[in-house]
């Protein structure tokens, strides 16, 4: 016979007396105290020696990529929330099709129309050519094609080094496509204000906007375009 179970709500509650940060800071000897139970036990002592050890000769475990505002260590200066590695960090993107409506809207800005179908035509790179490279823009009339390597799903690159080997891939193919590959970035932040995050994302689109001017201006440096 199953035994029942029913969730009963407390009446009363004393919540742990933990010690914080600053109190371990203050009192290095709260880091050398062990519950009772634990100094029966070999494993949990030798453990701790061997904490021990790597703290005195690294400094500390913890890191931090970006420091978000916590308390800082006194060993390594990093922010390390409570010993659980790096802060909690806003990742900010651009979508693909966003980068492609800036692409786009820069380089009809600059004269020079990207609202053809483009070719089917793509491109591997990466390890085991696990990364595809597609045109999204083309002027059919100019035979100029836009591609762009970016945030795809939640994958993590170093995009310019993507866009550099599908830029040499492009420009290996045996045919009269111009192409040009355009990257863009993924930027980490402990901001969470909204205002903050539209000001990141506007920074990538100016980032990934200042590429196409670019390479505009070289067109028409060459006379390929007026």
């Amino acid at each position: 016979m199953m035994q029942s179970f029913e969730i009963t709500p407390m009446t009363s509650y004393k919540s742990p007396n933990y010690p914080t940060y600053d109190d371990a800071k203050n009192d290095s000897t709260l880091l050398k105290k062990l519950p009772s139970r634990w100094k029966k036990n070999l494993g949990a002592l030798a453990f701790m020696g061997l904490l021990g050890a790597t703290t005195a000769l690294g400094g500390c475990f913890g890191f931090s990529l970006i420091n978000c505002g916590g308390p800082t260590c006194p060993e390594c200066g990093s922010s390390h929330w409570g010993g659980a590695g790096g802060p909690p960090v806003y990742v900010v993107y651009l979508t693909e099709q966003e980068a492609i409506d800036v692409m786009r809207n820069k380089a009809e800005y600059m004269g020079l129309q990207m609202d053809d179908t483009p070719p089917d035509y793509s491109v591997r790179v990466g390890l085991n050519n696990n990364r595809e490279v597609r045109l999204k823009l083309f002027n059919e009339d100019k035979n100029i094609a836009f591609a762009h390597a970016g945030a795809r799903g939640w994958e993590w690159d170093d995009f310019e080094e993507v866009a550099s080997l599908a830029q040499r891939e492009f420009d290996a193919k045996d045919n009269d496509l111009m192409v040009n590959v355009f990257h863009t970035q993924l930027r980490e932040t402990c901001l969470w204000a909204a205002e903050d995050h539209a000001r990141i994302r506007e920074e990538l689109k100016q980032y990934l906007t200042a590429q196409v001017r670019e390479f505009i201006e070289w067109l028409q440096a060459e006379g390929i375009i007026q």
